[in-house]
């Protein structure tokens, strides 16, 4: 896919972006460790329905501003998702999250449901089913990256090009990390700012005051629907996570296991999930 890269200027930060196609807006959230141009192969099948596809770089995830994330809470992020949203459209703009940006996507329709249109989330539950997913000893198991990563010097020495090999293989069985994504986490800073959005989850030094407050919507379920995607294979968060995401989602929601898909399901069946998504969309 050729991507222009774009910025994208809002009242928070400036977001770099890549973008192609004419049309409806969706902005696509990328996640760990991930790249925006990972969403190449959906964006190719959703620019040619007619869609433009705007996909920012989260904070402190490109050189011009690595130095702008002194927070990394959820908050942080999804109040970046709605400052983007705003400033793209002056009509309520859809999403698509991936990972970590499934988590700013579900805040974000949550805290400012005005901005979005429509929502789809792809492998990880809504945030607000998400309370008992550290019950799970298995679970905990394939999460042993995000513990260790809370421990200074550990995380610093574990984050490397190996883990993030591994990582990816793992999640999503027979896929390789893509250059693109081994190169942005070739930067040291990058990866510091990955493990800051790590630390948050257990760090409140972490977490912006100037949003405290919303902190009190931001896990409930949001009141705008949500299609929520699960691979069948995915080897971070397997599909029996997703069995009570109804309880976080608003009516009229729907939870879909692709199969074949491992976690990164937008590259393992962009042909299934370009056609979910289009369909939920309409």
């Amino acid at each position: 896919m050729d991507f222009d890269e774009i910025v994208i200027r809002t009242e928070r930060l400036d977001f770099p972006a890549l973008a192609a196609g004419d049309g409806p807006i969706i902005v696509c959230w990328h996640g760990f460790p991930d790249h925006p141009a990972s969403f190449g192969p959906l964006a190719e099948r959703l620019v040619a329905a007619g869609r433009r596809v705007v996909a920012p770089f989260l904070r402190g995830h490109h050189p011009s501003t690595v130095d702008q994330l002194p927070f990394g809470d959820g908050l942080t992020l999804a109040a970046d998702a709605a400052a983007v949203n705003a400033a793209l459209s002056d009509e309520p703009v859809d999403v698509f999250g991936h990972d970590i940006g499934a988590g700013v996507a579900g805040r974000l329709a949550a805290i400012r449901p005005d901005l979005v249109r429509r929502v789809v989330t792809a492998s990880v539950p809504p945030p607000a089913a998400l309370r008992t997913i550290f019950d799970d000893p298995a679970q905990q198991q394939r999460f042993f990256y995000l513990f260790l990563f809370q421990v200074p010097g550990v995380g610093e020495a574990l984050l490397n090009d190996t883990l993030i090999g591994y990582l990816w293989r793992t999640w999503s069985p027979g896929l390789e990390v893509p250059a693109h994504v081994r190169e942005m986490y070739a930067d040291p800073a990058i990866r510091a700012n990955a493990l800051k959005l790590y630390r948050a989850n257990f760090d409140r030094s972490l977490h912006d005051p100037a949003l405290a407050e919303l902190g009190q919507v931001s896990e409930k379920p949001a009141e705008v629907p949500m299609l929520v995607l699960a691979g069948a294979d995915d080897g971070c968060i397997t599909p029996d996570k997703y069995a009570d995401a109804a309880t976080g989602l608003a009516a009229g929601s729907r939870v879909e296991v692709v199969a074949g898909a491992g976690h990164f399901l937008q590259l393992d069946r962009p042909d299934e999930v370009a056609a979910l998504t289009l369909d939920w969309l309409r």
